[in-house]
């Protein structure tokens, strides 16, 4: 887990599910930030005792034919809700 990431609960998480986001991904061997505007198409809550890795599958903004994947909480450093036209 990365030690500048952003403080992301439940409620957090929820209110993004069907954003536009732009996210600042870091890992602790990695100093640089990766900027990344994504799609969230989905949330997966941590659960004590099962699964605690929250999650969100997304797709890149720039290219929604690719695949989704995940990006897991632990590395977002900073997460902003993008204002679509419209």
């Amino acid at each position: 887990m990365s030690s500048q990431c952003a403080a992301i609960d439940s409620a957090t998480a929820l209110s993004c599910l069907g954003q536009t986001v732009l996210m600042e991904l870091g890992w602790d061997e990695d100093p640089e930030s990766v900027w990344r505007c994504l799609h969230v198409l989905g949330v997966v809550l941590p659960k004590e005792g099962i699964y605690e890795h929250g999650h969100f599958v997304v797709v890149n903004a720039l290219d929604p034919k690719a695949f989704p994947h995940e990006v897991f909480w632990a590395y977002i450093r900073s997460l902003q809700p993008i204002r679509e036209p419209g």
